[in-house]
């Protein structure tokens, strides 16, 4: 038998491998995005509702009112949620949503299971960095997301606000970086020079094709 064939494909299951995902915000049961979940490509399989072990700060912000959980463990609440356990393709559905690694981390945490109290451990989806007036112009810090909670700011639907995002700086992809980020932030800095490259790029294409 010619190990070195073995060893230079992967099994043919590896497809097949699971992974465990906490959701806490627009992506629950009943939430506008949960259908990337439900009618996405790839597996998907409820385990049980839970609650984070540790606390994390979970506030709704920017004008699309977006629920963010910032990477500072320790502050703010044990977070409510619902733990799936999804395939490597539907991770990537998840992973294109939540704009990881841009600006989402994507971490394994324990989360304590409302079924049977037991601990178990799944991936979480963590804003890494912020402006730093970002708490100030939020909901207060909560730890269970409804779009129509308390709060009074209600989701404002990806699709809807698609248009605004593709546009120029002012109301585009890079404005929404830079409600979260900050001007100064490298990230917007990049954003807003990528964008300016392909604006010279289009023009460009326009003159040449006349």
């Amino acid at each position: 038998m010619n190990i070195d064939f073995l060893l230079e494909f992967p099994p043919e299951n590896a497809e097949m491998e699971k992974f465990k995902v906490f959701v806490y915000g627009t992506l629950k049961t009943g939430e506008p995005n949960h259908k990337v979940l439900s009618e996405t490509d790839g597996e998907y399989r409820f385990i049980s509702a839970g609650t984070t072990i540790e606390k994390f700060p979970l506030v709704v912000g920017t004008k699309y009112n977006i629920p963010f959980l910032l990477d500072d463990a320790g502050t703010g609440n044990n977070i409510e949620g619902e733990l799936y356990e999804v395939c490597a393709k539907k991770l990537e559905v998840l992973d294109e949503l939540e704009a990881y690694p841009t600006l989402y981390d994507r971490k394994k945490i324990e989360i304590k299971l409302s079924t049977d109290g037991s601990i178990d451990h799944a991936f979480i989806y963590l804003l890494k960095s912020w402006r730093a007036d970002l708490l100030k112009t939020s909901s207060e810090m909560m730890s269970s997301y409804s779009s129509l909670g308390a709060h009074g700011r209600q989701y404002i639907d990806r699709y809807l606000r698609a248009k605004e995002m593709l546009e120029d700086l002012d109301g585009g992809a890079a404005n929404l970086y830079h409600e979260i980020l900050g001007a100064e932030h490298p990230m917007y800095l990049e954003l807003t020079r990528q964008k300016a490259d392909e604006n010279v790029t289009n023009e460009e294409d326009m003159y040449q094709s006349m």
